[in-house]
């Protein structure tokens, strides 16, 4: 095999977690997942770090919690390019006190956009990075409209148009798309089960009463029409144990587990099934990928251990339409 264009990796759910007021800290082990995934990813020869949300966990307020993420990579001695896309966790402080505005604020200020070399609307959290030396389009989604993800219409209608004239434009120039939105689409394929749904918090195409979410209706409308797009989603930390981490089928998506911690998929007392939120120590999965011209390699990594996951792996030919 020749060798790719170019190499980067593919992280979620770091949850920078620095919980006060004498709580427990949730994500006990995402500081050190972080700081090993980092070296890993070094040591790999990346070109550069896509992040698919919720860099931080912000149950008392981001500052603190950015700024020590912000720490870690310097710490870490990585001193690539980190392209972060907003989470529900980036907003989750509007629930304590800060507005929404202001949550918003402190991702671009922390995630340092004016200063990367991407395609910034003034004032938004979505944006486009195109790589230098193929021109390949990344375009990061942002749920702009507030933590819970599974109750809103989280995608504005600004926002819808920013990207469906984006992904129009770069389908007649023939770029590969890869796009990055933090939460997957309820009961609709990887990252959970379409037959019996393990995760309650990914997005909805309508609200509790039937009303329909225009935007995430958008949203789902432009996967399924673009073969072109490959949409990378995190958000359900679903373990790559549990096999389901990719779907071709409606659209082309890759689920990324977690950093900080993964999760398992297990049967409810209902019948049903949901997620064991027991995280293991030493295990952080995201993917190594590995561009070519005629198709794009996916493989599952455990960035702690520095060991590829064998049985983790997609190879998406490209697709210009």
């Amino acid at each position: 095999m020749t060798a790719p264009l170019y190499r980067f990796a593919v992280i979620s759910d770091v949850h920078i977690d620095l919980e006060d007021g004498g709580k427990k800290t949730y994500f006990t082990y995402a500081e050190d997942n972080f700081l090993h995934s980092l070296k890993t990813i070094n040591n790999l020869g990346c070109r550069f770090i896509i992040s698919a949300g919720d860099q931080i966990t912000n149950a008392s307020g981001g500052t603190a919690e950015w700024r020590r993420y912000r720490e870690l990579i310097a710490q870490s001695g990585y001193d690539g390019l980190i392209l972060e896309a907003l989470g529900n966790h980036e907003t989750r402080c509007a629930k304590y006190g800060c507005t929404l505005s202001h949550s918003l604020g402190e991702f671009l200020a922390y995630a340092g956009l004016e200063h990367k070399p991407v395609n910034l609307p003034s004032g938004k959290t979505y944006y486009e990075y195109l790589d230098p030396t193929c021109g390949d389009s990344f375009i990061f989604m942002a749920l702009e409209n507030g933590a819970d993800a599974n109750l809103l219409d989280n995608f504005s209608a600004e926002q819808m148009d920013w990207v469906e004239r984006l992904v129009e434009k770069r389908t007649k120039e023939s770029r590969r798309i890869f796009l990055i939105q933090h939460a997957p689409i309820y009961a609709y394929g990887a990252g959970d089960r379409t037959d019996s749904p393990a995760y309650a918090g990914s997005i909805r195409m309508q609200d509790e009463c039937g009303k329909p979410f225009p935007g995430n209706r958008r949203f789902k409308a432009l996967i399924e029409s673009r073969k072109n797009i490959i949409w990378l989603s995190g958000h359900t930390h679903v373990d790559f144990a549990d096999n389901v981490n990719f779907a071709n089928e409606a659209c082309r998506m890759l689920h990324v587990p977690a950093l900080a911690g993964t999760t398992r998929i297990i049967a409810d007392k209902s019948g049903g099934f949901t997620l064991d939120r027991t995280f293991r120590p030493h295990c952080a999965q995201g993917y190594h990928v590995e561009v070519y011209d005629d198709k794009t390699i996916f493989q599952g990594y455990d960035f702690y251990s520095g060991d590829p996951i064998e049985k983790i792996l997609f190879t998406i030919p490209r697709n210009s339409t």
